[in-house]
């Protein structure tokens, strides 16, 4: 969003909600709404960019495609074998979340599939188990 309120990019629908969020739309609000709190309140900004990628909008589109991209790379870190199971969760990525279809897509050349759930404490519990053996 930022290339596009300095013209270094597209126009976005997400210029107005997020900068009703970030107290304006203009670079200096959305620097300092990023650096000023904690940053996982910037997860709060998610469902504005589905919607605006539902919408039809491209640079939402390409923000979660890059979202993607990054879980993708963080499995492949894990060097998962084909067919080993991937259980995920969470808003995005959990149960009907905007991005597991985006995920299923790139981790498939892995031989992956991801198996959404929609809380991690059964799988948390069960590796805890499995250590103290």
């Amino acid at each position: 969003m930022l290339r596009s309120l300095d013209g270094r990019g597209p126009g976005t629908a997400l210029a107005g909600p997020v900068g009703e969020v970030c107290g304006g739309a203009s670079r200096e609000a959305l620097v300092g709404y990023a650096y000023a709190g904690h940053p996982v309140r910037l997860a709060a900004l998610s469902p504005l960019v589905v919607e605006a990628a539902d919408g039809g909008d491209e640079v939402a589109r390409a923000l979660l495609d890059r979202a993607a991209d990054e879980l993708a790379a963080t499995v492949a870190a894990l060097a998962p074998r084909p067919a080993e199971p991937l259980v995920v969760t969470g808003g995005l990525i959990g149960p009907g979340g905007p991005l597991l279809g985006r995920l299923a897509e790139r981790v498939a050349v892995r031989g992956l599939v991801p198996s959404p759930v929609p809380d991690g404490v059964a799988g948390a519990v069960s590796l805890a188990r499995l250590l103290l053996r």
